[in-house]
């Protein structure tokens, strides 16, 4: 058997393992990046065609040069070697980008791809519903099998991915998905929005409408689809407002109070915690210049927060209130600002430009010919302003639906096109 073929492999190996690991194996995830990467390196060192083919691409350079600069840029705001190591571990992503824009171009790597999530999703559920005794509790907030606020982000992601990628599915002409294959996305569709209801995060059902609204309304618009989808929203909606109000009332509750920032907990600290931030941002820009363009470090910038809040003129009952919400820890719920103060606002911009870049190419041509990627930067974009998003595992979730998106423009590619 030659190298390429036990490479070949290894790639579609690596595919499956991560995928597999989205849901259901938080170690998995840097398991499999880890062998990709090992993949990457043997790959290129054995076949010239690879390292040339590798050499040339913009997505590598872009994607393997922001790898090093925030490995830098770490460096320049680092306390201790654990920052830099922390930003060396969660910006993994960036290397996996080049390995997926590669591997996806073999359908049997879609295919692994896409087997791997499905059967981790319905893994993920059953054993989400078994820990909660079955039982659907609309309107509450229900972990998964990752803490709650990354199983929420993480199904923001999924269920918008999911319809994307039904949509494609059905309305492409390539043979090679059979009518059962599109049942299960169909039906993997629909329980991934009631997963993502039973979940309760906002912020994630806020990214997921918007994207799906755009691309309906603006990206790729179709009045005939728009249509059905709204007629079939309303019909439920009515049905789940008579026939089953007791469990669709509480998600219509939940919802409306995302506007309600005085009585509503969650959103009272969000505010606090932004305006923490904001000053303390200020604060680097006017007396740490090193700090506020290469941050305070990835984990050392928690303690910094909580110091410098004990400075700040706070209204006592603000902050007696503050701190009975267990508040603040260095977290500012927001991926923005939490980058600014961590990795500095040289990484922080640059890592938006270039998640940007990775899906819209600043091209207007370019998304209007796959709008779909641009669909889920929306939804990332607009969770990242409640969460952080950026460098997390929300991002490894984040690149690989994007590559698999991107991907379904390849479907007629054999398993031997690299081109």
């Amino acid at each position: 058997m030659t190298p390429i073929k036990n490479l070949d492999r290894l790639e579609s190996f690596c595919v499956l393992l991560f995928a597999v690991a989205v849901f259901i194996w938080k170690p998995g995830i840097y398991v499999a990046s880890g062998l990709i990467c090992l993949y990457l390196i043997l790959r290129t060192t054995i076949e010239t065609e690879f390292r040339n083919t590798l050499w040339n691409s913009t997505l590598a350079k872009l994607s393997l040069g922001m790898y090093a600069l925030g490995l830098i840029t770490a460096t320049l705001g680092a306390e201790t070697y654990q920052d830099v190591a922390w930003m060396a571990r969660k910006t993994l992503f960036l290397p996996i980008v080049v390995f997926l824009a590669f591997a996806l171009k073999r359908q049997i790597n879609q295919r692994l791809a896409m087997t791997g999530l499905v059967i981790g999703f319905w893994i993920a559920s059953v054993i989400t519903l078994w820990n909660h005794d079955w039982q659907m509790n609309f309107g509450g907030r229900m972990g998964g099998t990752w803490l709650l606020g990354t199983w929420d982000s993480l199904l923001g992601l999924f269920f918008p991915f999911m319809v994307l990628y039904l949509l494609r599915t059905w309305s492409t002409s390539s043979t090679s998905t059979t009518w059962l294959t599109k049942a299960i996305y169909a039906i993997t569709t629909l329980m991934a929005c009631v997963m993502m209801l039973l979940a309760g995060g906002r912020a994630p059902w806020l990214g997921a409408l918007i994207g799906l609204m755009m691309y309906f309304l603006i990206l790729k618009p179709n009045r005939k689809l728009l249509l059905g989808v709204v007629g079939i929203a309303a019909v439920v909606g009515m049905i789940g407002l008579t026939a089953f109000q007791d469990k669709v009332q509480p998600i219509v509750d939940r919802f409306a109070t995302v506007t309600n920032t005085t009585t509503e907990g969650s959103n009272w600290v969000r505010l606090r915690l932004w305006e923490i931030g904001g000053h303390q941002l200020a604060y680097f820009a006017a007396n740490d210049p090193m700090s506020f363009a290469f941050g305070g470090g990835a984990l050392s910038y928690d303690a910094k927060q909580i110091e410098f809040f004990k400075t700040l003129p706070y209204d006592p009952d603000d902050r007696q209130r503050l701190q009975e919400y267990g508040y603040p820890t260095g977290d500012t719920h927001n991926t923005y600002i939490d980058n600014a103060l961590r990795h500095g606002v040289v990484w922080t911009t640059l890592i938006t430009l270039y998640l940007i870049w990775l899906c819209t190419r600043f091209s207007w041509r370019y998304i209007r010919s796959n709008p779909e990627p641009s669909v889920l930067l929306i939804g990332l974009l607009v969770v990242s302003m409640f969460y952080t998003m950026v460098p997390h595992f929300a991002t490894f979730f984040f690149v690989l639906f994007v590559g698999l998106l991107q991907s379904g423009r390849t479907l007629e590619k054999t398993d031997t096109d690299r081109s």
